[in-house]
């Protein structure tokens, strides 16, 4: 059975890597254009092709569940979140992942090292987009506000934003040792992840509860909506905001092998400085010493001679 799992490994590695790639983005463009209560063509074809993805991750889970696979248990995982199947490991060691031209690589400090180089000029460029496309909807307001098409085209580049950083948190959370350290010093990417998660919450819940607002009056109905409406803005508003913040953080953080450097040339000079005090330290020492060996010369000197006058 063992060999038969790594056969499906190998044979799935690839495509199952493209489907969980096609799966989240399809999800971004449906997570924000929901968001944006958007009924057009767009919508349609992410919640279509979300249909039609998702019984990969179920087909991939019964196979390895029916091989007996070591980490079968994995796959049902995947099924619940199916991007996380990006990073899977091997079902046999689960110490190796694929990824495009690196293929199966065994994730240790180096290849930690050089993932974290891979994404670190893309995602500053990505998160730069991010500024254009607020003075874009902030200057053309109305003309979105009163274009469909518009709206869904602001939507789904909010929608690739969002799909590039989970996509960078995804990987970067599944190879890192210390997972709880990386979300506490990323906090910025999660709460990015998650505001818009949020905020599709929220529409999902005024959509369930559509049917039971008919039986109120219309006054009513109206203050629910706008107060709930609100709400949604200040969220998207702390999303962006978020965003924001997170390109000053990757300005500040944005190459850090040159940080490296120069706390290196910092740390010698802080050695120098103190071999310099131990230097000096020694020689007034020294001193110190050929000081009180002086005195005591003297003092005996001085005590011999008084010996001899007593005499």
């Amino acid at each position: 059975m063992n060999r038969y799992t790594k056969k499906v490994d190998q044979f799935a590695a690839a495509p199952m890597f493209v489907v969980s790639i096609l799966f989240l983005a399809f999800f971004a463009g449906m997570l924000h254009l929901r968001n944006l209560e958007s009924e057009g063509l767009a919508l349609a074809i992410c919640e279509w092709s979300l249909f039609l993805l998702y019984p990969c991750f179920i087909i991939e889970a019964m196979v390895h569940l029916a091989l007996g696979s070591p980490r079968w248990k994995l796959n049902l995982l995947f099924c619940l979140v199916p991007p996380l199947r990006i990073t899977a490991r091997d079902q046999m060691t689960g110490r190796a992942i694929w990824f495009p031209i690196l293929a199966w690589t065994e994730v240790d400090k180096q290849f930690c090292t050089r993932v974290r180089k891979t994404f670190s000029a893309p995602m500053l460029v990505i998160a730069l987009l991010v500024l254009p496309l607020f003075a874009v909807e902030h200057y053309w307001q109305k003309q979105i506000e009163s274009s469909p098409m518009l709206a869904d085209l602001a939507a789904m580049a909010t929608g690739f934003i969002w799909f590039a950083f989970t996509l960078e948190f995804i990987i970067m959370i599944s190879i890192e040792q210390k997972r709880l350290d990386y979300c506490r010093k990323h906090w910025i990417d999660l709460a990015v992840i998650c505001l818009p998660m949020i905020a599709f919450l929220r529409t999902l819940r005024i959509t369930g509860s559509a049917m039971r607002l008919q039986r109120l009056a219309r006054l009513q109905q109206l203050t629910r909506s706008a107060r709930i409406f609100r709400l949604k803005s200040l969220v998207m508003k702390l999303y962006r905001a978020l965003l924001v913040l997170e390109i000053v953080n990757r300005f500040l953080h944005r190459n850090p092998e040159k940080r490296i450097a120069r706390l290196e040339e910092l740390l010698l000079e802080k050695e120098q400085e103190m071999e310099a005090i131990r230097s000096e330290m020694r020689l007034l020492s020294e001193r110190i010493a050929l000081n009180s060996q002086t005195e005591t010369e003297a003092e005996s000197e001085t005590v011999s001679i008084t010996q001899r006058k007593a005499a």
